[in-house]
């Protein structure tokens, strides 16, 4: 019997969101140009639960650091380093 793997890395392709920049539809590349499989991800929170307007921007991060490195997705349990800085109130 096959197993399902319903996790994120197995799940979620960065070309799987439509990204738009200025108003310009755009890949993830663009949206993060200079990404690498040493870079990591950190959202500034500035207002009560301001981060929740990031989850989008946060997925396509995370299929990001899958995509540049796709032998992370068959590895066991190799998760990308998400930071949240919460600032100001």
């Amino acid at each position: 019997m096959e197993t399902l793997n319903m996790h994120v890395m197995a799940l979620l392709k960065a070309d799987m969101f439509d990204i738009a920049i200025e108003r310009q539809k755009a890949s993830a590349r663009e949206l993060f140009p200079d990404w690498n499989a040493h870079d990591r991800f950190g959202l500034v929170i500035d207002e009560p639960i301001g981060g929740l307007g990031a989850t989008q921007l946060l997925q396509v991060a995370m299929a990001a650091y899958y995509d540049i490195k796709p032998s992370r997705r068959t590895s066991l349990r190799v998760y990308p380093e998400i930071y949240a800085f919460h600032v100001g109130r």
